[in-house]
């Protein structure tokens, strides 16, 4: 991990990108970026949400590092000027992580956001005191030996702090990456035929809401059977695939 200053972006980024964090998604070098105060503003801005949320942003931010310029709707979307947004919600409450790239290697996540109309009563939105993390330990990740190893040292740091090695908490985070892939499928398989979700529906012999909600990443009724209903429908057959999950467990056994 490198800090310094960050004197090489474009002029119309600076006044916007005092602090930011960065990864590469493939083969640059992974850096964080920090204030004089050692401040870096999007993960400030997680330590801030309650634990659910930080784990559903970090399972966009892995997902982002995945797919890289490939990255589209409903989990990104490109905003103007070449930033982008990665679009978890929660509970009715819309997050929003901007980035860019910077070159074809590396992404830079600039800010994150909380868009609602109405701070909700802590009730409501069923927080106790407990629910969030201001102190996330920057150290914690050094124990664990099991966990999803990532390219990028940066989302490392974030993924050792908010999952680790609890078993519950990596299997919501890979369902999540998969909730996100399929709401993705879905979307492009309808787009790429340029039809509407009610004209999708009709096809499927479902609702346009169904459609809607499938086509949500955070979504967590998804099935092959309805995946596959809906690629039959748009003349597109369903292709499944295991793959091995790269832990430090075996990062170390084949070193």
């Amino acid at each position: 991990m490198l800090v310094h200053r960050c004197p090489h972006w474009r002029p119309h980024y600076r006044q916007f990108l005092t602090s930011v964090l960065t990864y590469d998604i493939g083969y640059a070098q992974s850096e964080i970026f920090y204030r004089e105060d050692d401040s870096v503003l999007v993960r400030d801005w997680l330590r801030k949400l309650p634990k659910k949320v930080q784990k559903k942003c970090l399972t966009y931010i892995a997902q982002l590092e995945m797919q890289g310029h490939d990255s589209h709707r409903p989990g990104a979307d490109f905003l103007r000027d070449a930033i982008y947004e990665l679009r978890p919600s929660y509970q009715g409450v819309n997050y929003r992580i901007l980035y860019f790239f910077s070159g074809k290697a590396l992404v830079v996540l600039s800010h994150g956001i909380t868009k609602e109309r109405a701070v909700p009563s802590a009730s409501r939105r069923g927080r106790t005191p407990n629910d969030t993390c201001p102190d996330m330990d920057t150290d914690a990740g050094a124990e664990y030996a099991k966990q999803r190893r990532f390219k990028s040292a940066a989302i490392q740091e974030l993924y050792d702090e908010l999952i680790g090695e609890d078993p519950a908490a990596q299997e919501e985070f890979e369902e999540g990456l998969v909730n996100i892939e399929a709401a993705q499928l879905i979307h492009a398989m309808r787009t790429k035929a340029a039809l509407s979700q009610r004209e999708l529906a009709r096809k499927v012999g479902t609702s346009a809401s169904a459609i809607n909600r499938l086509e949500s990443a955070d979504y967590q009724g998804h099935t092959i059977a309805m995946v596959r209903r809906i690629g039959t429908a748009l003349n597109r057959r369903l292709e499944l695939r295991a793959i091995p999950i790269k832990t430090r467990t075996a990062a170390k056994a084949r070193s």
